[in-house]
């Protein structure tokens, strides 16, 4: 009976406990060329039949995880939007770096769902773990129709539970008595319209005084600045619910010119601002009225308004332009437990204050008494 090869003599053993060995792509005789191409697996036996299957002539071409991720983002990048890309560039990066060792028909289940856990015990909040978990979804989603992969298997994989939620912070009372005074500031009157109208970076940035329909008292949002890097393109909002029209508010009505052409923010030859214009000009803003906050939680403050003034949950979807009023309940809900903290906060304080001259009383009856 003849021996069986010592596999792990013919590879390298790596420090993460896998083997390393070299296949190399074939010219049109089959003859292995000189471009090599490492790869990896734990088992040294599984490790020499991968090889010789890439390097057999004719032989099925296996399709590597890293080429169907690849292959997804090629496809997909310019559809999902520069700021969603932008998003997805950390976790891509991630997943490829975990998986890109193993063919595409070898990621399993449990594989994913180990490397979604890590990412939890990484303090990864629960948004930011679904994200990788949705990309994922969709890289073998793409590999199924257009490379003939057979199974996805997140279709078996949940996030983790009890993962922190991301924290939504509101901008303090302070901040926001900040803006409402600093609207003659230079880029106040950028930061009083996020506050007064909710909308977002992007959106206030391709806003056109033509876009300010004060007869009707509205501002119509259809458009919105995107990034590619550095560049801004103007683009229609990525959902319908992007295109609507917000109440102008008096104080911001009163706030805004009332003649101009063209974009509001503009740089000198007429186009969007630049993102690094953009954050040069909001960091000068940011230190004049002395306070660091975003645009961001600047919408957040209006949907805060619209909470204080009772406005139901169903309305101030459309007015935000979020596309799920699950999204918009949520911010209710955030705002609604900080407001319980200040009125908490608030209570125990005036409490303090009030046991201070009982406390005083008190100590003054027993010198008395002795």
């Amino acid at each position: 009976m003849a021996k069986k090869p010592d596999y792990a003599s013919m590879f390298t053993m790596r420090a993460d406990g896998r083997y390393m060995g070299y296949w190399h792509d074939l010219d049109r005789d089959g003859q292995p060329t000189g471009k090599r191409h490492a790869i990896y697996d734990r088992d040294p036996e599984k490790l020499f039949f991968k090889i010789q299957q890439k390097e057999t002539p004719g032989a099925p071409k296996v399709l590597t995880f890293e080429a169907a991720a690849d292959a997804w983002e090629k496809k997909h990048w310019d559809r999902i939007g520069a700021k969603t890309a932008e998003t997805y560039t950390a976790p891509l990066r991630r997943i490829k770096d975990n998986f890109r060792d193993l063919d595409a028909a070898e990621v399993s289940a449990q594989s994913i769902q180990a490397f979604l856990a890590d990412l939890g015990k990484q303090g990864f909040s629960r948004r930011s773990v679904q994200m990788h978990r949705d990309i994922l979804n969709m890289i073998f989603n793409n590999a199924i129709m257009e490379s003939g992969l057979t199974f996805n298997p997140c279709s078996a994989v949940s996030v983790p539970r009890n993962l922190p939620a991301t924290k939504r912070e509101l901008p303090d009372d302070e901040a926001i008595a900040a803006v409402k005074a600093g609207a003659s500031v230079p880029f106040g009157l950028f930061a009083l319209i996020c506050l007064y109208s909710g909308l977002r970076r992007g959106e206030v940035l391709a806003l056109r005084y033509e876009d300010i329909d004060r007869e009707n008292e509205l501002i119509h949002v259809t458009r919105a600045v995107e990034y590619a890097s550095n560049s801004p393109t103007i683009k229609p909002p990525k959902t319908e619910a992007g295109i609507r029209d917000v109440i102008l508010l008096a104080p911001l009505a009163a706030a805004l010119p009332k003649e101009g052409k063209g974009l509001i923010f503009p740089r000198d030859d007429g186009k969007p601002l630049t993102k690094t214009q953009y954050r040069k000009r909001w960091d000068a803003y940011c230190k004049a009225i002395g306070h660091e906050i975003t645009a961001h939680q600047l919408r957040h403050g209006f949907a805060t308004i619209l909470y204080e003034a009772g406005i139901p949950d169903k309305d101030a979807q459309e007015l935000l332009g979020h596309s799920s009023i699950a999204v918009t309940r949520d911010v209710y809900t955030h705002i609604r437990q900080s407001q319980k903290e200040k009125t908490a906060k608030k209570l125990n304080a005036y409490l303090k204050k009030e046991a201070k001259p009982q406390q005083q009383g008190q100590k003054k009856g027993r010198k008395k008494r002795r």
